[in-house]
């Protein structure tokens, strides 16, 4: 159902990549169960769940409308993947990324979206991947069709980076070099984890790593953060060598001991900047929160901060989970708009 409220919720199709992987829900499966969520905005997951993806038929806008009118909800964001590694053996060239990436934004200006979603070199940090991304150039290049038709570009600010983080700048310094301001931040609040997920450390344990070291340093990260001081890995690391960490224990754990949350004041003061936002989650814990996002602190920053726009919900707990057997997806996503909601008190 649709609303006037100034932060209004969505649901990226990503999160049911399962469901409709396996043939359990097909895309109006997909976008029926966002809508009997409670949400009102869909993000497009269009290389998964459009079948004619690149190419959009007027047959195909006719039956998306449709969908959109018939549940109720809206089109808000498609999902742009830089597919520079789409072949197993090369990577596709700046011209052809340029070709892929124009058929993303003419994809969403004909679905109806005002947003695409934009993965970048520092999506994920320097030195991750060997794998290029959409760079300042290739957003540069993109810029003058963007304005010509009205489609926004959201750099996902994604873990291990954060929102304020420099590597973002040049793409908002092109933009106003060129007088188009169709580029802007996404949030994602990955940056905003706190410790390690109980759905990260199942998929690690069976992977050989040692239960009781992860759980131990996922509660030390809760027990610090709680008390509001920083987690510092070197004041417990005596206790883990005491455990007798294994090879895959000693790869993980630098990984966890990084996490720690950004900063909820620099939210707020960028919340009215933002274009979008992305409301990660992977477990929920006994209480119905998110077991490592501190969510009616994030939501809280972003309200008096001044948002106004979509959060849509990306559930990835699927992905550590599936390897044991089905996660309902549709259930997570259920939970979680209504932990949103109430953390944004809609529900009085």
């Amino acid at each position: 159902m649709k609303t006037n409220r100034d932060i209004k919720l969505g649901v990226s199709l990503y999160s049911y990549q399962d469901n409709y992987y396996f043939h359990k829900h097909d895309l109006e499966g997909c976008i029926a169960a966002a809508a009997g969520s409670g949400a009102e905005g869909i993000e497009v997951f269009a290389d998964s769940m459009i079948a004619e993806w690149p190419y959009i038929t007027d047959a195909f806008v006719d039956k998306w409308n449709g969908l959109m009118a018939r549940y109720g909800v809206e089109q808000v964001c498609l999902d742009h993947f830089a597919d520079r590694a789409m072949w197993k053996n090369k990577q596709l060239s700046d011209d052809q990324l340029f070709e892929r990436s124009s058929m993303y934004i003419k994809a969403a200006r004909k679905l109806g979206c005002s947003t695409v979603r934009i993965l970048h070199n520092e999506h994920i940090g320097t030195g991750f991947s060997p794998v290029r991304l959409t760079d300042v150039k290739e957003v540069e290049r993109l810029l003058p069709l963007c304005a010509e038709l009205g489609v926004m570009m959201a750099l996902e600010c994604h873990a291990p980076t954060t929102i304020d983080d420099s590597i973002h700048e040049p793409y908002l310094e092109v933009a106003e070099k060129l007088g188009m301001p169709f580029v802007g931040l996404q949030a994602d609040f990955s940056s905003y984890e706190y410790c390690f997920s109980k759905a990260g450390i199942g998929m690690m344990v069976r992977q050989g790593a040692t239960e009781e070291i992860l759980h131990f340093v996922r509660n030390s990260q809760r027990e610090a953060y709680f008390n509001g001081v920083p987690f510092v890995y070197d004041e417990i690391k005596h206790l883990v060598e005491k455990m007798n960490p294994n090879e895959v224990d000693r790869k993980i754990l630098p990984r966890i001991a990084k996490k720690s949350p950004a900063s909820y004041e620099t939210l707020k003061k960028y919340a009215s900047k933002l274009v979008y936002v992305h409301g990660k989650f992977f477990d929920f814990d006994e209480n119905g929160q998110v077991d490592n996002i501190d969510y009616p602190k994030v939501l809280q920053a972003l309200q008096e901060g001044g948002y106004k726009g979509y959060i849509s919900s990306e559930f990835e707990g699927n992905r550590s989970m599936n390897d044991i057997g089905w996660v309902d997806e549709i259930e997570y996503v259920r939970k979680h708009q209504a932990l949103m909601r109430d953390c944004l008190g809609y529900n009085g």
